[in-house]
């Protein structure tokens, strides 16, 4: 697999919902976190692979994350001050101020229902993810001043928001 890069316009497509679990989507995964793993990310969503499904791999250090059509279900009121980067825009980094916490809801590699929570750079990091999944850009957040965005937009190819 390959991580596509901006402004390859698969990245800016809301991906569709899992509906078929089993062996193949297992394989995905795995070769979704050995290209992440390959790349030194920590986190990547199907579609920087070119996939146009909800789900995500995530490195916790001490858990491998498969995670398929999340929803976040709660967060924390005061923001993480953690800078972020993205595989698909490569040397980016940015501080969105994103919540310090969020519980989603979500399904593993066998369709199994989970809950969890994810604090700090790892909150940061579904947050990334899941907007990936919505088709949209941490390089485009209305958090970014616009004169920044309309920058950001202008250096990677983007659409000006």
């Amino acid at each position: 697999m390959e991580v596509l890069k901006y402004p390859d316009p698969r990245l800016l497509r809301p991906c569709k919902e899992v509906t078929e679990f089993g062996p193949e989507l297992k394989v995905l995964l795995e070769s979704m976190w050995e290209t992440m793993k390959k790349e030194r990310g920590m986190g990547m969503a199907a579609n920087q692979v070119g996939l146009e499904q909800r789900m995500f791999v995530m490195d916790e250090v001490i858990e491998k994350h498969f995670i398929v059509n999340p929803k976040i279900v709660d967060q924390g009121k005061y923001p993480c001050d953690q800078s972020e980067g993205c595989l698909s825009a490569p040397g980016q980094m940015i501080k969105l101020y994103r919540p310090n916490w969020v519980t989603i809801t979500y399904q593993n590699e066998s369709g199994e229902h989970r809950n969890r929570t994810f604090v700090g750079i790892h909150a940061v990091c579904v947050q990334h993810e899941m907007e990936h999944l919505e088709g949209k850009t941490f390089l485009q957040n209305k958090a970014i001043p616009k004169k920044v965005r309309i920058e950001l937009a202008k250096k990677w190819g983007l659409p000006v928001k």
